[in-house]
């Protein structure tokens, strides 16, 4: 069972050179109590996918299309009114640096008990317990909450995000690339608890990185975006061990395997496509080592290619032999 699925979103903004295509046709499922990790490169439309779903856009930005069904009910149907009461209480956001989520100004248990109190409905005394108890669930010396922001450390305020988001029992939480800011032994630390609370509490996650090694930790499922499109989906042991897309195989190739060391790692060559004007084919058409004519006049629909897995290549028949090309440095350097 799904508690959200994403169908066919589309998201563009306008711009002083024209319309921008964020994100093009997307669509994913969010199974209940498991870890959706996005991966893709910056640009590729994960944060707006993100924003997308909880309601959150700017001014320049507009839903042109698809349907975000949370529970039965889509999202893209609700008046601000009735989306802004599920923030925090349905859905939670935790942004992409810890300090956008909390106020410089205010002590962090002001801010705890102004959620708990204001969406939450609780009494100030109940708000200081609950607010106690999130900071001993993430981790955190509740005697912390009379400090403000600039005292905490990097990590510190990644766990203060984790508890404001989970501060009224959310069904779906949405993590916008939690650990970037990170170095990478306290990012261990942070997903450890964020993974061990995901299990304990049933969430529904949306884990957002650019990071291939952060999704194959801590998610259950991969959905590999590029070009605002999604090219890959499935479980993420799946989809890392057995890629069918050249994109995902390069985005493997590019970063250190965790286990048995020593290969070379090399970088997918070029840029992703200009969005106002987004190529008639497959977006990833001009990087691609594999690329043949056809792959130029239309754009791949998402097939199935294994069991519970999708991609969207023309070649997906082939991937048995285009893995062990893609293996290849010469391959990527050659493109």
């Amino acid at each position: 069972m799904s508690v959200l699925s994403v169908q066919d979103l589309e998201v563009y903004y306008k711009t002083d050179r024209g319309v921008a295509q964020a994100v093009r046709g997307a669509s994913f499922e969010v199974p209940e109590g498991q870890v959706v990790g996005v991966v893709g490169e910056s640009g590729c439309g994960k944060t707006t996918l993100a924003r997308a779903i909880i309601g959150v856009m700017p001014k320049t930005a507009r839903i042109a299309g698809g349907r975000l069904m949370f529970q039965g009910v889509d999202l893209l149907g609700l008046s601000p009114r009735e989306m802004a009461s599920r923030r925090w209480r349905d859905i939670a956001f935790i942004p992409q640096s810890a300090m956008n989520s909390l106020d410089p100004v205010y002590r962090v248990g002001t801010q705890m008990a102004e959620v708990l109190v204001e969406r939450g409905g609780m009494d100030k005394r109940a708000a200081r317990r609950r607010a106690a108890e999130l900071f001993d669930m993430v981790g955190l010396d509740p005697g912390r909450l009379r400090d403000f922001p600039h005292q905490y450390s990097g990590g510190m305020r990644q766990r203060a995000a984790i508890a404001l988001a989970l501060a009224l029992e959310p069904r779906l939480v949405i993590a916008d690339e939690p650990v970037t800011a990170l170095d990478v032994i306290i990012q261990r630390q942070v997903l450890d608890t964020f993974k061990e609370l995901q299990g304990r509490l049933g969430l529904s996650v949306i884990l957002i990185t650019h990071d291939i090694s952060v999704v194959a930790y801590a998610s259950d499922r991969v959905v590999v975006m590029y070009a605002g499109e999604v090219i890959e989906s499935g479980a993420t042991a799946e989809v890392l061990g057995r890629p069918f897309h050249p994109y995902t195989m390069g985005l493997c190739k590019a970063f250190p395997e965790l286990h048995g060391g020593g290969g070379t790692l090399v970088p997918i060559e070029g840029s992703p496509p200009d969005l106002i004007a987004p190529p008639e084919g497959c977006s990833f058409a001009d990087r691609c080592p594999f690329v043949e004519p056809e792959c130029r006049t239309a754009r791949p629909p998402l097939v199935d290619v294994a069991s519970g897995s999708l991609a969207a290549c023309r070649r997906t028949s082939e991937a048995e032999e285009l893995r062990v090309l893609a293996g290849e440095a010469g391959t990527w350097l050659r493109s």
